[in-house]
């Protein structure tokens, strides 16, 4: 054992020692190369099976509820999912719903930690907490030392000054590592794309999972390692470590006030270029008028001029209020670059003592290269933003023609629809008429529908009672109905028995009968026969009085299923008129949900859940219906078998009355005959016993008269004796002389009291029998009687058995009819039924089809659901994969510092900027005002220039008119120069030559107003 644990401590110091070493390789290969460590990484490979392999030692076998193995992520999340800043991470992995093992998650777990340098504070947080810790690992883990446990952190600590680019995504992480980094074709290069990480803090780290962060708190300094802020606090004690935090507290205020700086820059400059888009468009306007003068005519100038003047007051109002809003903007800058000076003078002074300690670390030539490429970068990001303004701008300018278009559309549509509008209204004038006599039956209506509606929500009310209580209902007569089965089957049970044991009991009587036949035929001779034939009399009769309760029973158990099959068809026509009535309440509703005046929204909405309760409650109706129609089809099934086994029962019942009747017949008329034989032998052995009494009473008589002599011999003797004793006493001689007479008169009175004996004997015994014969004569007496009471009574229940026979075929007649007209009425409720179920279905076939429609429609609806959902799904792991970038982004603090230098500058150049557009647009609205008034005045001269055009038009229509008057008085001259001599003709030639060139002047003169005019034109145009 010693060997063993010797030999895995060897492995594991081993382990430690590669992990350690493949920490230095990492750090060195990124020193080399100057770039993130990404997974083409040999060294990352060793590392992360290392600290896998570290993480797993002697590892407690833990399980979930399903029986899935737990790993060293679920140890992660029990030490960390408690601590506030630190569970950022556990949520992150949550979040990703491509890892499905406990070995995946924990695998991106520490990726994202190697990211956002801080795998070694996760670690030591998890091993500080040595509960948990001792609950997940056996004694012999390196995790339950801490000597071992805080020399893998102090080298773990290391990594914190190493850039990792490795993705939590995209990796099959829950089968292995990756073993190679991923690339997208047409990527630029891993030094010009990569934007090095820093160290979040606790806070901001959790971007990708919060959806509304837009308020976040500061990160840590640059490149400042958790070992560094632990010497700190050890060698400055807990006032040090105060002074960190509010020096960490400090810094993110100072980073969240510069992110609103750069925001508020943001808008500046989108402001400057809103307000240069203005000026655009006023000189675009002012373009478009100036082609608008070019093409009208002189009378739409003087309006376009008009125009021109309110244009350009608008314009200068709108300069003076971008000018005074310029100005605004220039104050708030002014202050907003104070305090962020003020600010940065902080945390300059700030990083200057945090980053004293690591400075000595860095070095020159490093620090040059960093801030060239960082320069690059920023270069590139500014080139990349650019770029992005412009295709904004282009997606501006798309949107406003879009817009334009649309508007273009919507005014066609306007027109279109006041068409239509004045159409309906015109149609409206026509029914406003027919309104005005509907007012009045309105009013009614609504009073109406009021109490309709009044009276709908009482019915809704009742409806929904009703239904309760249907529901109660229906679960009571099943379970009445179920128990009335169990107890009808068992008493079907038991009448089956029963009939079996009478059944028994009629062979047995036939048995008896059969040996009381046979015992009839032999003469009987004795008195104990009519005692066998009583009790076998009573018998019969009790067991008729069975088999009578027993049809009596039947018949009520019929009955009763009888009317448990009327109320159960009670129940449905119940059940029907609710549903008659549901079906009413929601035509009155849907009536009156169309007829309803609310949005439509609303009314789909309503429409909606009406129709789905209403098909909810419909179904439940159909389906209690189907229930009550299989449980009335049991019913009637079950009726029709006890009727069967009623009419089966019958069959026998008569049988056996027919039999009882029969046998009960040949009963009476055998113990009529025996009991007439009876009583005639027992009249005989009367008159017999009387006779032998008579003869009995003679011989008594006798026997008395001799018993009387006797007695008066005896008392004669007695006598003698006396007077034989006295005549002794008197005379003893003559005793002397006769004792021989003594001994006989002895003998002689000895023999007379034996026979006196015997005489009271036969006295007694014939005493007896005078009573025996006595009580046989009372017995025969008793038994006439108890004959002929039986006689009496088997006629009377042979009476009563037939007049039962009697009414059980009148009342099995009767039963017969009533079926029949209960198979009819049931046969006609049946088509009732079926007529009722075909208009049911087709309602149910139309409501169907409406809720298929407006399943069509919740589908569809369902589907626009299921796209938008899954758009957020997407969104949301777009938001997830951003907010990583986003952390990546926001964690860069020596670019902040460059940046902060940047854009110090950049708004300084921006003040001068602004002022000098503010200049500018001062010089070019005094310009512009100037060029206003040369413009009114060309305007007048223009309008001088228009009235001498029109002078001079007119005067060269004169002019034509004296040329063509000249012309024709000159045809005329020469016409008469024709006549007349040659010096009229030079006269008027003469004439013609001083008219000619005064016509040229007057041409040379229009050309130059002309060109003068077009001259002005052009100078308007540029001017614009």
């Amino acid at each position: 054992m010693a060997s063993s644990s010797s030999v895995g401590d060897k492995q594991l110091q081993r382990i430690i020692r590669d992990l350690q070493d493949a920490v230095f390789e990492l750090s060195k290969e990124h020193q080399e190369s100057g770039e993130p460590i990404t997974d083409d990484s040999s060294n990352l490979h060793k590392f992360f099976y290392k600290l896998e392999y570290l993480l797993q030692f002697d590892q407690k076998e833990k399980t979930t509820f399903l029986g899935q193995r737990k790993d060293y992520w679920d140890y992660f999340c029990d030490c960390l999912i408690k601590i506030k800043g630190a569970n950022d991470g556990i949520r992150f992995v949550k979040s990703i719903p491509e890892v499905k093992t406990s070995l995946g998650k924990g695998r991106t777990f520490v990726r994202y930690s190697l990211v956002h340098q801080r795998l070694a504070d996760t670690l030591q947080q998890c091993f500080i907490n040595q509960k948990v810790t001792s609950d997940w690992y056996y004694a012999r883990s390196p995790f339950l030392k801490p000597h071992i446990t805080a020399d893998i952190i102090n080298h773990l600590y290391e990594l914190n000054q190493i850039q990792f680019d490795v993705a939590a995504r995209g990796y099959d992480l829950d089968a292995d590592w990756p073993t190679f980094a991923r690339r997208t074709l047409g990527a630029a290069s891993s030094a010009h794309m990569w934007k090095p990480l820093s160290r979040c803090s606790s806070i901001n780290s959790l971007i990708s999972n919060t959806p509304h962060l837009q308020a976040q708190e500061g990160s840590l300094i640059p490149g400042l390692s958790q070992s560094l802020l632990s010497e700190l606090g050890d060698s400055a004690g807990p006032s040090s470590c105060s002074v960190a935090e509010n020096l960490r507290f400090e810094l993110d205020q100072s980073e969240l006030r510069q992110r609103e700086l750069s925001a508020r820059v943001r808008d500046l400059d989108k402001e400057a270029a809103e307000l240069k888009g203005v000026v655009k468009d006023l000189q675009g306007q002012l373009s478009s008028v100036a082609a608008r003068k070019n093409s009208e005519t002189s009378n739409g100038v003087n309006h376009q001029i008009v125009d021109l003047h309110e244009r350009l007051t608008a314009s200068e109002t709108k300069n003076m209020n971008l000018l005074s809003k310029l100005d605004e903007a220039l104050n708030e800058k002014g202050q907003q670059t104070t305090s962020y000076y003020d600010s940065a003078w902080k945390i300059q002074e700030l990083l200057e003592k945090l980053t004293a300690a690591e400075e000595e670390r860095l070095a020159a030539k490093k620090e040059a290269e960093d801030k060239a490429r960082h320069s690059e970068r920023l270069s590139e990001q500014l080139k990349l933003r650019e770029e992005e303004l412009r295709t904004c701008e282009e997606k501006l300018a798309g949107v406003k023609a879009r817009a334009s278009d649309d508007k273009d559309e919507a005014l066609a549509r306007l027109e279109e629809l006041q068409s239509v509008v004045g159409r309906i209204q015109g149609a409206l004038t026509l029914k406003e008429k027919e309104t005005g006599n509907l007012r009045a039956q309105l009013q009614g209506v609504q009073a109406s529908l009021e109490g309709r509606e009044r009276q709908a929500e009482e019915l809704r009310k009742r409806l929904q009672e009703e239904r309760e209580d249907v529901e109660q209902r229906c679960g009571l007569t099943c379970e009445e109905l179920e128990g009335q089965m169990l107890d009808l089957r068992r008493i079907l049970k038991s009448r089956e028995k029963e009939l079996a044991a009478s059944s028994e009991t009629i062979q047995h009587l036939e048995e008896q009968l059969d040996k009381l036949n046979a015992e009839r035929e032999t003469p009987c001779s004795e008195g104990d026969d009519t005692d066998t034939m009583v009790c076998s009399d009573r018998d019969y009769k009790t067991r008729c009085d069975s088999l009578m309760e027993i049809n009596t029973k039947l018949l009520q158990t019929i009955a009763v299923s009888e009317t448990s099959i009327i109320e159960l068809t009670e129940s449905r026509a119940v059940l029907l008129d609710q549903l008659a009535a549901s079906k009413a309440s929601e035509k009155h509703l849907k009536a009156r949900i169309e007829a309803a005046s609310m949005n439509v929204e609303d009314k789909e909405q309503k429409i909606l859940d009406e129709n789905l309760r209403l098909e909810q409650s419909l179904q439940k109706v159909l389906l209690q219906k189907e229930e009550l129609d299989a449980r009335l089809k049991k019913l009637q099934q079950e009726n029709l078998d006890l009727l069967d086994a009623q009419s089966s029962l019958k069959a026998p019942l008569t049988m056996t009355q027919e039999m009882l009747e029969s046998t009960k017949a040949e009963m009476v008329e055998k113990n009529l005959t025996a009991s007439q034989k009876s009583q005639s032998e027992l009249l005989e052995k009367l008159q017999e016993t009387e006779e032998k009494l008579r003869a009995q009473t003679e011989i008594c008589g006798h026997l008395q008269g001799r018993a009387d002599e006797l007695e008066n011999r005896t008392r004669e003797i007695y006598y003698e004796k006396g007077a034989a004793e006295l005549n002794e006493k008197t005379s003893s001689l003559e005793s002397k002389e006769a004792p021989s007479k003594l001994v006989m008169a002895e003998a002689q009175l000895e023999l007379n009291l034996r026979e006196v004996a015997r005489l009271r004997e036969e006295v007694v015994e014939l005493r007896a029998q005078l009573l025996a014969g006595n009580q046989e004569k009372m017995k025969l007496q008793a038994l006439q009687e108890v004959t002929a009471a039986s006689r009496e009574d088997l006629r009377m229940l042979v009476d009563q058995l037939k007049a039962q026979v009697e009414e059980l075929n009148r009342k099995h007649v009767d039963d017969i009819l009533r079926l029949q007209e209960r198979e009819e009425a049931l046969i006609r409720e049946r088509d009732g039924e079926a007529r009722a179920r075909a208009g049911l279905t087709a309602e149910v076939m139309s409501c169907r089809e409406e809720a298929e429609r407006l399943k069509m429609s919740y589908d569809a609806v369902r589907v626009e659901n299921g796209e938008s959902r899954e758009a957020l799904h997407r969104a949301n792991t777009e938001t997830a994969e951003l907010g990583v970038h986003v952390c990546m982004l926001t964690a860069e603090k020596e670019e902040a510092r460059l940046r902060w230098e940047d854009l110090s500058t950049r708004l300084q150049e921006l003040e001068e900027e602004a002022t000098q557009e503010a200049e500018r647009l001062n010089a070019c609205v005094e310009q512009l005002r100037q060029e206003n008034q040369e413009l009114r005045c060309q305007l007048q001269t223009e309008e001088d220039l228009l009235a001498l055009k029109q002078r001079l038009q007119v005067e060269l229509s004169k002019a034509q008119q004296e040329v063509e008057t000249l012309r024709t008085t000159s045809q005329e001259g020469i016409q008469v120069l024709q006549l007349h001599p040659s010096s009229q003709t030079a006269s008027h030639d003469n004439q013609l030559q001083k008219a000619t060139p005064e016509l040229q002047e007057v041409k040379s003169q229009l050309e130059k107003e002309q060109e003068r005019f077009f001259s002005l034109e052009n100078k308007l145009k540029q001017m614009e």
